[in-house]
C-alpha cells in the first residue's frame, strides 16, 4: 500500500470519529470528559501511525493495529452514548469502506466481522434493549457494517467491474480466449520478471538537493565574518574568499540543474580539476560546519590529483557523498578522505563510521530515491537522491563509484577517475 493511501486513510477515519465527537459531546450525549479523551485519543493515533519511523518499524502490522486501535475508539464511544443505538454505529459502516479503498479486501473484512462482534458484545453487556420496536434498528444497525461489505464484493465481482481492469490484463485474457484449442496443451513459457518501474526524475528536488551543501557553507562562513565584525575584527580574508565562492558555485548550480550540467559539458572540450584543492577546500568548510560534532579527516597521498573532469560536477558529487557519510554518522564518529593515485586513475575513499548497511539495500544503493530501512528509520530527512545522481555524475565524466558498507559499521564509497594525460 502506498504511504499516501495509508495518510489518507488515518486522516479520514480519524476526522470522522473526532467530527461525530463534537456533535455528541455538544447533544449531550454522554460523559464529555471521556468523549474529549477519545478524541485525543483519536487525534495521537493519527500522529503515531503516520510517523515515517514509527511505520517503518512496524512494517506490514501498522495498518491492523491502526484499524484495531480505531475499534477499540469506537466502541469505547458506542458504550458511553448508547451502545449499539449510538450515533457511533454510523462509523462501522464508513469503516468499512475507507479500509476497502485505503487497505484492501481483507482489511475491510476484518473490519466488517470485529463490527458485528462488539456490537453483539455491547448487546450482551445490557447497553442496548432488545424487546419491543427496539430490536430492528438494532439489528440494522448491527448488520450495517457487514451488508456493506457484502455489496461491495459483488461489485466488486460484477462485469462493469471486469470492464475497469488493467488493459494489458485485459488484452492477455483475450489472447486466451480465441487461442485454438491445441495451444492450451502447449507448454508455456516461464513468466519474465517485471522490473519495478523507476520513479519519476524530480529535476527540482535535485536542485534543491544540490544547493543544500553550498547553502550550509555560506551560512558558516556568514557567521564567522560577523562574529569577527562584533570583535571590531577586519573579515579573514580566506572566509571571503570561500564565502565567494560557495555563492558562485550556488549560482552555477541554480543555471543548470540536475545531471545534465555534467552531460553537456562532455560535449565541450574537457576540462581539468585538481582532487586535492576541491576536497581540501570541502574538508575545510566541512570541519567548520560540523567539526563540533564529528572528527573529519583528509588525507592526500600527493601535492596535487589533475584530473580530466568538469569542477563542478565533480563538487555536487563530492559534496553528495561527504553529506550521506556526515548525516549518518552519529556524534564522536569519524569521516576520513583519502586521495591518490591508482594506475592510470585517481582515486578518492571516503570512510565513515555510521549506521551502514545491509545486504539488501547495498545492492539498491546507487537506485534513484531510495533510502534504506536504517536511514528512515533514524528520522534523518532525506529523498534518497545522493548517490543516484553521483553516478550520472561520475560516469558522465568517464569515472566510476563503488561501495561497501556494512550495517552497524559504516560504509566506504570508492570513486575513480582518469588522469589528466600530462598530470600522472
Amino acid at each position: 500500500m502506498k504511504r499516501s493511501d495509508f495518510a489518507a486513510h488515518r486522516a479520514a477515519a480519524s476526522g470522522l470519529f473526532t467530527l461525530l465527537s463534537l456533535v455528541a459531546i455538544v447533544l449531550g450525549l454522554g460523559d464529555a470528559r471521556l468523549l474529549a479523551l477519545a478524541v485525543g485519543g483519536a487525534l495521537g493515533s493519527l500522529v503515531l501511525f503516520t510517523r515515517e519511523p514509527v511505520r517503518a518499524a512496524l512494517g506490514a502490522y501498522a495498518a491492523p493495529l491502526a484499524i484495531v486501535a480505531d475499534l477499540a475508539l469506537l466502541f469505547c464511544a458506542m458504550s458511553l452514548t448508547g451502545g449499539v443505538a449510538s450515533p457511533y454505529a454510523l462509523l462501522l459502516p464508513a469503516g468499512v469502506a475507507l479500509s476497502w479503498h485505503g487497505e484492501g479486501r481483507p482489511a475491510a473484512r476484518f473490519f466488517a466481522a470485529a463490527s458485528l462482534f462488539g456490537c453483539a458484545a455491547l448487546v450482551v453487556l445490557g447497553r442496548t434493549p432488545l424487546s419491543g420496536t427496539a430490536l430492528f434498528p438494532v439489528v440494522g444497525l448491527a448488520l450495517a457494517a457487514p451488508a456493506l461489505l457484502v455489496t461491495l464484493e459483488v461489485a466488486d465481482r460484477s462485469p462493469d467491474a471486469g470492464a475497469a481492469r488493467e488493459p494489458a490484463a485485459a488484452e492477455d485474457d483475450r489472447r486466451l480466449r480465441i487461442a485454438p484449442p491445441e495451444a492450451s496443451f502447449a507448454a508455456a513459457p516461464p513468466p519474465r520478471p517485471v522490473p519495478p518501474a523507476e520513479p519519476a526524475r524530480d529535476r527540482e528536488a535535485e536542485v534543491l538537493h544540490d544547493l543544500r551543501s553550498p547553502l550550509s557553507v555560506i551560512r558558516v562562513y556568514t557567521d564567522l565574518i560577523q562574529e569577527a565584525a562584533r570583535r571590531g575584527e577586519l573579515p579573514n580574508p580566506d572566509y571571503l574568499a570561500n564565502l565567494a565562492r560557495e555563492t558562485e558555485l550556488a549560482e552555477q548550480l541554480v543555471g543548470m540543474p540536475g545531471p545534465e550540467r555534467a552531460t553537456v559539458d562532455r560535449l565541450e572540450p574537457p576540462q581539468n580539476a585538481d582532487l586535492v584543492e576541491i576536497l581540501g577546500s570541502l574538508a575545510t568548510a566541512y570541519r567548520l560546519a560540523h567539526g563540533g560534532r564529528i572528527r573529519i579527516e583528509f588525507i592526500a597521498e600527493r601535492p596535487q590529483l589533475p584530473v580530466t573532469a568538469e569542477p563542478v560536477a565533480l563538487q555536487r558529487a563530492f559534496r553528495n557523498v561527504l553529506d550521506n557519510a556526515i548525516k549518518y554518522t552519529p556524534d564522536g564518529g569519524e569521516v576520513r578522505i583519502r586521495a591518490g593515485a591508482a594506475g592510470p586513475q585517481a582515486f578518492v575513499v571516503v570512510k565513515d563510521t555510521g549506521m551502514g548497511m545491509s545486504p539488501e539495500e547495498r545492492t539498491r544503493a546507487f537506485d534513484y530515491a531510495f533510502r534504506g530501512a536504517g536511514a528512515v528509520a533514524s528520522g534523518t530527512r532525506g529523498k534518497g537522491l545522493g548517490l543516484a545522481v553521483t553516478k550520472e555524475i561520475l560516469e558522465s565524466n568517464g569515472g566510476k563509484i563503488s561501495l561497501s558498507s556494512e550495517a552497524g559499521y559504516g560504509s566506504e564509497v570508492t570513486i575513480l577517475l582518469p588522469f589528466q594525460r600530462s598530470g600522472r
